[in-house]
């Protein structure tokens, strides 16, 4: 990597960090709806009498087979979240690095 190569790269990443920052953003709020969409599924459930074991381990895999797609939805969403985060830290690292590179040429001129 040159020199110009190295600044433009420089003035590049900072709108990709906040870009990368933004989804993060956007897949939290997606990870807290779906927590809220599987909660009003549990709580419909229990409280609709479709749950009807005799004690808390059988109501409890009733729960759990009744939201499936609610909980494959929720998983889906945190695994968005955590790659959106492992994206925004990449970001930030090559902009630790290259800023280091940087400082290292201004000493060497």
């Amino acid at each position: 990597m040159d020199k110009q190569a190295l600044i433009n790269r420089l003035l590049e990443l900072p709108s990709e960090i906040a870009a990368a920052e933004d989804i993060v953003l956007q897949e939290h709020m997606l990870v807290v709806s779906a927590k809220e969409s599987l909660q009003q599924k549990e709580d419909s459930l229990l409280l609709g009498n479709v749950i009807d074991g005799k004690n808390a381990e059988i109501r409890a895999a009733q729960v759990r087979q009744f939201t499936e797609h609610e909980r494959e939805a929720l998983a889906d969403a945190e695994m968005r979240l955590k790659n959106a985060v492992a994206r925004l830290g990449k970001g930030k690292d090559e902009l630790r690095a290259l800023r280091a590179v940087a400082d290292l040429l201004k000493g060497a001129a």
